[in-house]
């Protein structure tokens, strides 16, 4: 039983345009009994082209694994039936060979390079299938990669056919070149597993490195708070401070008009303060008392006004003898 691999390739940078977003490219090949590996052209395929309804296969799949694995082509499965890789697997296996694979990517550069550093390889036969291109209406947009190009998909739909093609003179010789062991299906599946499960690894460091990323930046948003909160109580201090010491500075002020403004030679005169619901009569309230007093003294110091009435402060103090009351 024959093995192939189909190899799948396609690109391309952020685009402007709708369809130009989508582009992938893409070339396959198989393995033949004598170890060589025929090798398709190199495809420009619309993003949809390639692939069954795995959205896997699709152009948001293939880039989104892209992402993951920066710079290295994306691996298709033999399995998905339709379109581009369905055509080259029905190809191949007209001509005894299974398993078909193949590779794309969405960098135009990725896939010229892969296809040029294939195309140095000994055992990679880059003119036996060259001519061979996919029928069906479902692939479009495809461009011819080869280095002797035939023509698009509608030139060789009907040139096109499944049936095996006739062995060329120097095929017959195969018993007399030694021929490379072809891998058998266990072994395959073991490659893939062993390729999966480096990709499982790759994909687990990236994202490692996303979580510590995260952590770092999370830290910093967190002692960026802290700076802030600590910023603020100690401008709030500060503002305390502030009030505390211009309090102290009015007390001191108040201090000096008190003793500025005592009565001197008045040995029973004391500070007080008297109310009423407006300054006048709050003046007269230190003065006559009850309106009968005519011994008593006040020496206005200061004046508050609050919104249910007036204070007055200053020197009151008591006379002898009669008279009228009156306010210094």
């Amino acid at each position: 039983m024959r093995f192939k691999i189909a190899a799948a390739l396609a690109a391309l940078p952020l685009a402007t345009t709708a369809n130009a977003a989508s582009t992938i490219y893409m070339a396959c090949h198989y393995q033949d009994d004598r170890g060589m590996n025929p090798v398709t052209q190199l495809f420009t395929l619309e993003g949809d082209a390639i692939g069954d309804s795995y959205s896997t296969w699709k152009y948001d799949g293939i880039k989104e694994w892209e992402a993951s694995v920066p710079g290295e082509v994306r691996y298709v499965s033999s399995y998905t039936t339709k379109n581009f890789i369905g055509q080259f697997k029905e190809f191949a296996e007209a001509r005894g060979d299974s398993h078909s694979n193949c590779w794309v990517s969405t960098s135009k550069e990725l896939a010229r390079s892969w296809f040029n550093k294939m195309s140095s390889k000994p055992n990679y036969d880059f003119t036996r299938i060259q001519h061979w291109r996919p029928k069906k209406a479902g692939v479009l947009a495809v461009e011819d990669w080869s280095r002797n190009p035939t023509g698009g998909a509608d030139a060789h739909a009907e040139a096109e056919t499944d049936t095996p093609s006739p062995r060329r003179p120097e095929e017959t010789a195969s018993d007399i070149s030694p021929a490379r062991p072809k891998m058998t299906n266990a072994e395959a599946d073991a490659k893939y597993e062993a390729d999966m499960a480096e990709y499982n690894r790759k994909l687990a460091e990236q994202r490692k490195q996303v979580d510590d990323f995260k952590h770092a930046e999370d830290e910093v948003a967190r002692k960026k708070q802290e700076q802030k909160l600590a910023a603020e109580r100690a401008a709030a201090d500060y503002q305390r401070q502030l009030e505390t010491h211009a309090q102290t500075v009015r007390n001191q002020q108040l201090e000096y008009q008190k003793e500025l403004a005592r009565p001197a030679g008045v040995a029973n005169a004391a500070y007080r303060g008297f109310w009423g619901p407006d300054c006048d009569f709050a003046r007269k309230s230190a003065t006559l008392g009850g309106g009968t007093s005519t011994t008593t003294r006040f020496k206005e110091v200061t004046v508050r006004t609050e919104t249910n009435g007036c204070t007055v402060q200053g020197w009151w103090w008591n006379v002898a003898g009669g008279g009228t009351a009156t306010r210094q």
